[in-house]
Formats: structure tokens, sequence, C-alpha cells
């Protein structure tokens, strides 16, 4: 633990929370559940009973940002997102690869087989570089997504990927890591789990680059 951790250590715990009831109120692809909730206040006391409503997977996902060391390349895709309709440049993003986690999977094994479904990459355990696990908006969803960085031989990768029996029609392709980093900062990039990926990347680069350089070798 870092000096700095000391100041956040937390107040409140999950048992500070008194969940008065919950169900699912809608149910079809993907799911909304309803919790009633009261929890401690910073201030003292306790909160009301508060109604809240949770976007549910039943699943927690991955996501996957393909490096090459050799020639300093990121490998990403491009794909439809219903919720990304408002965007003013375009419904398709520009991501990592990512996916649900199957039950009786790790999460690495989920990454693993998510990178090949959708890239075409084939890749080991020992190739992949955990970043972290993140709640992309825990205000109204309880997934978390687990990423990693893969080290990858970027020569051969496919045009095309994803799985004709999930709907899935994906670009592959890839750039200059320095040319992501610089699509991240003029927000074209705007994919949580590839901003976050990428700028680990970015600031841990000459440490992961050394790292998968002996990967290759």
């Amino acid at each position: 633990m870092c000096k700095c951790e000391k100041d956040v250590t937390p107040l409140f715990t999950a048992k500070d929370v008194t969940v008065h009831e919950k169900k699912r109120i809608f149910k079809q692809r993907f799911a909304i559940d309803q919790y009633i909730v009261s929890y401690k206040k910073f201030s003292g006391g306790e909160t009301g009973r508060l109604v809240r409503e949770i976007f549910e997977r039943d699943a927690n996902a991955v996501a996957i940002l393909p490096y090459d060391p050799v020639t300093d390349e990121v490998v990403l895709i491009e794909q439809f997102r219903p919720g990304a309709l408002n965007d003013p440049v375009s419904p398709w993003l520009l991501e990592i690869v990512a996916g649900m986690i199957d039950k009786g999977e790790t999460p690495i094994q989920a990454a693993l087989r998510e990178l090949e479904e959708e890239s075409g990459i084939k890749m080991t355990e020992d190739h992949l570089h955990y970043v972290n696990a993140v709640y992309p908006s825990p205000g109204g969803t309880s997934e978390v997504v687990t990423l990693y960085i893969g080290c990858v031989n970027s020569d051969n990768i496919g045009s095309h990927g994803g799985l004709d029996c999930e709907d899935e029609d994906i670009r592959v392709f890839k750039l200059k890591a320095e040319n992501a980093f610089l699509l991240c900062d003029s927000g074209r990039i705007c994919n949580c789990a590839a901003l976050v990926s990428l700028m680990y990347l970015r600031i841990h680069k000459d440490r992961i680059q050394k790292a998968f350089l002996k990967l290759r070798n």
C-alpha cells in the first residue's frame, strides 16, 4: 500500500448498507434490478429508504489491448454501438477487444477467448499484463471490467473479426501507439475501457515495452 492510500481508506463498507428489498423488474437481453436501500452518512446518522435501479448483465467483463513492442503498435477494433447513437461523430466506436466472462471462466480465460473471437489473435496467459478492474458506471450498473494489455505480433492480423452467431461485425486494425494516444487526447477514442488501457500504456510504456520485448525474444 502506498502512503497516499492511508488518506483514502474507506470509512464505510458494505456492512454499513441495509438492503431492505431487491427485485428484478425487467429481463430480456439485459436486466434491471430494483433496490430499496439505506446507508450511513458522512455527516452522521443514516439516509432514508432510497429506491435505486441497477442495470445488470449478470456477469462481469474483460477488455484487452494488444500491443506489439517491436513495431510499437496497438491493435484496435471498430464496431456499432447502439448506446452511442447520439454520438456527435459516429455510433461506430474505436475500442479494444472486450466481452463478457462466461460462467465457469476466469477473467484471463475470457480475455484470451474474446481476443481470438473478435480479432483472430491467439495469445497465452503469460503474454497478458494486468492493468486494473474498473467500474464503468457504478451509479447505474454493477458491472466490473478487468483490463489487460497483451503482448502480440501484429504482422499478420486480419481486418475483420467477430462471431456471426452473435451478430458481431468488427473491423480490426492497427496503428502506432503514439497515434492512438493522440486519438484519446482529441476525443476520437471515447470508449472507457480503451481510454483507460491506452492511458495506462502511455504512462508505463517504457516498462511494458521492455517486458514484452523479452517475451518476443
